[in-house]
């Protein structure tokens, strides 16, 4: 029998006992996972008049499955956690962690673009990079713009989680030397990256107390702001679209090293339909 919070009677069904979160909303209707993720969230209110009735029996057991954690008389804790994450200082936080990684995928770019030489030829970004920006250049200013970005939505997280040190965060921007190296620029924003992992911290210590351990604050970043983070926590660079399987790579290297003027696969394919239609 399918999942149904709309039946009159207690749900007969076994639920998959071993499958709690998000596994085991897949096996519910979209409807009723809907449902369950509203009250387990706070979204909802879990009232007393729900245990005298057989469909109000079948949700709360349903909520349970989902967050084992869950318990009733933390609604109104769960409810003011999720609304501070929402709209109060918290959320705030929340959106400027989204677009303190949107633009630190930017300022990887910019260094990227950027392009400063490294070791004994550091020394040579600063004239060459004055000359390129008096004739022009907008490489140096999209970069500085971006560090300010950055540091400007650091300090929200900071102001939202009660934590980070804002003299730190300070000592980070004044640090971003637009004449580094690349590779000093890029330890420079892992730097950032760091800072913003300690205020997403603080974040989730306070996510957790009102929404149960089971939950992570890096859950409500927009996905392009975890990917971004991810990759970043992981020295990788955010801005690859695609990455190649080892099938890929090994069969572009041999496209790329095969002797030209051999046929194609299409055209060996061309050639026997040809001779075939004879």
């Amino acid at each position: 029998m399918p999942f149904d919070l709309s039946t009159a009677q207690p749900a007969q069904q076994t639920m998959p006992q071993n499958l709690t979160g998000d596994d085991f909303l897949k096996t519910i209707p979209p409807s009723a996972a809907t449902l369950v993720k509203k009250y387990a969230t706070g979204e909802l209110a879990v009232t007393p008049q729900m245990t005298r009735t057989p469909q109000g029996v079948q949700l709360l057991t349903a909520i349970t499955q989902y967050d084992p954690t869950f318990d009733a008389t933390n609604y109104q804790k769960r409810q003011q956690t999720a609304n501070a994450f929402a709209k109060g200082p918290q959320g705030n936080a929340v959106r400027g962690a989204n677009q303190a990684l949107y633009h630190m995928g930017r300022l990887y770019e910019n260094i990227e673009n950027l392009d400063n030489f490294g070791g004994i030829a550091t020394p040579l970004n600063a004239p060459i990079n004055y000359i390129q920006k008096t004739f022009g250049d907008p490489r140096q200013e999209q970069y500085k713009q971006t560090v300010q970005a950055v540091g400007s939505e650091l300090r929200r997280v900071f102001a939202g989680a009660g934590g980070g040190s804002l003299a730190e965060l300070k000592d980070w921007k004044e640090a971003f030397d637009p004449n580094a190296s690349k590779e000093q620029q890029k330890a420079y924003l892992m730097n950032g990256v760091e800072l913003l992992h300690g205020g997403l911290d603080a974040l989730n210590q306070q996510y957790q107390q009102g929404m149960g351990l089971n939950k992570n604050v890096n859950d409500l970043l927009a996905p392009s702001s975890r990917k971004v983070y991810e990759s970043l926590m992981i020295g990788e660079n955010p801005n690859v679209k695609t990455k190649q399987t080892p099938a890929q790579k090994m069969g572009n290297a041999l496209k790329a090293n095969s002797p030209t003027g051999l046929p194609s696969s299409d055209d060996i394919a061309a050639e026997i339909a040809r001779r075939q239609g004879r």
